[in-house]
């Protein structure tokens, strides 16, 4: 096994050890450094970009001595320490937009009718990256909410500030918000469901004697007719009770 270290500034210049080991000699890549090593005949070699410049593209590449040819194109090293910002749908603001040093600093603004997510300036570090992250623009407009299964939603659109009200089908009862609203490209809560309502018990009479039960059948009636509560239908009941137990043992 072999292993060397070449550089590349500016000129190529390749500087390879001669071996019995027939290694193929690897694309040269301007402003880089190249660390290699080669092995029966299979060629690893990793680009380092010098002070200044940053990378771009893949920075391992190995020759395969079975398939004859490189598993991935060459990168190149590009002037600047970070890469050039891209903000899809918006704009960056800076006195240079070719080359990015170490503490250069960008602004974003987006497109109208998008909105910035992330923030609105980030810094090129030295180790050739972006802090704050880069942002991204996305459209204010929400995208259609889910439609609950045995229900429905209306509303006006789905542009930022406009609601959703949700409804179930007969026999079927909401389990969350009724009301959504699209806020800057996105849903305030989840979309509710519709969940099916339990039939209701009906009310049977444990009285058998005496016609109580067809007059409890009666009071419940009269009840739900009159609109009283539990508690004042109860407290007839006990009433008309006492009443029916007088009359047995008078």
């Amino acid at each position: 096994m072999k292993s060397w270290f070449i550089s590349c500034i500016l000129v190529t210049e390749w500087l390879l050890p001669t071996s019995g080991e027939d290694c193929p000699s690897p694309p040269p890549v301007n402003n880089s450094i190249l660390v290699g090593t080669c092995m029966e005949g299979n060629f690893l070699g990793t680009y380092i970009c010098i002070t200044g410049y940053h990378l771009v593209g893949k920075k391992e590449l190995l020759y395969n001595n079975t398939s004859l040819e490189w598993d991935s194109p060459a990168p190149i090293c590009r002037l600047g320490h970070c890469p050039i910002p891209v903000l899809v749908n918006g704009q960056m603001n800076s006195s240079n937009l070719e080359h990015f040093s170490d503490g250069d600093v960008v602004t974003f603004e987006c497109d109208t009718d998008y909105i910035l997510k992330g923030s609105n300036w980030s810094q090129c570090q030295e180790d050739h990256t972006w802090i704050p992250p880069l942002p991204i623009c996305r459209t204010g407009q929400c995208t259609p909410p889910r439609k609950p299964e045995n229900g429905h939603f209306k509303t006006k659109g789905f542009n930022s500030g406009t609601n959703v009200t949700f409804y179930c089908d007969d026999g079927y009862q909401l389990i969350g918000p009724q009301s959504l609203q699209c806020m800057d490209g996105e849903w305030s809560h989840e979309s509710p469901i519709c969940e099916k309502m339990e039939a209701k018990k009906e009310e049977s009479c444990v009285f058998q004697e005496n016609n109580i039960c067809e007059t409890v059948q009666k009071w419940i009636q009269y009840q739900k007719a009159s609109g009283q509560t539990l508690e004042e239908l109860k407290y007839s009941l006990e009433i008309k009770k006492l009443q029916l137990e007088k009359i047995k043992f008078s």
